[in-house]
């Protein structure tokens, strides 16, 4: 909370990371979309993405073998086929782009 303050109240440097979340987001849903899956909206700085015909529980153990973290949630049953991909640094987001483009 200490560190964290600061950074809340520094307006300029809070748009700053906002705007660089969401430039970084807009590229990952793009390379996702180019891989076949179907991202929901987001304004967040995570995204929703599921690839139809592939078990999203699946996706999530094949991208852990290789040390990337993404969140499956098997309830609610209509949300099971999708993963939370919490949106990285350009670096990871790029790593996880290249262990999906392996895995598919």
């Amino acid at each position: 909370q200490t560190c964290a303050l600061p950074i809340l109240e520094d307006d300029a440097y809070f748009a700053e990371l906002c705007a660089k979340v969401a430039a970084t987001r807009r590229t990952l849903v793009a390379q996702l979309e180019s891989l076949g899956f179907e991202v929901l909206p987001s304004v967040a700085n995570f995204v929703f993405a599921r690839l139809p015909g592939r078990d999203g529980a699946e996706l999530a153990a094949k991208l852990r073998e290789r040390a990337i973290i993404v969140r499956h949630f098997r309830n609610p049953p209509r949300i099971a086929p999708f993963l939370r991909i919490t949106v990285g640094t350009d670096e990871q987001c790029a790593g996880l782009v290249d262990a999906l483009r392996e895995i598919v």
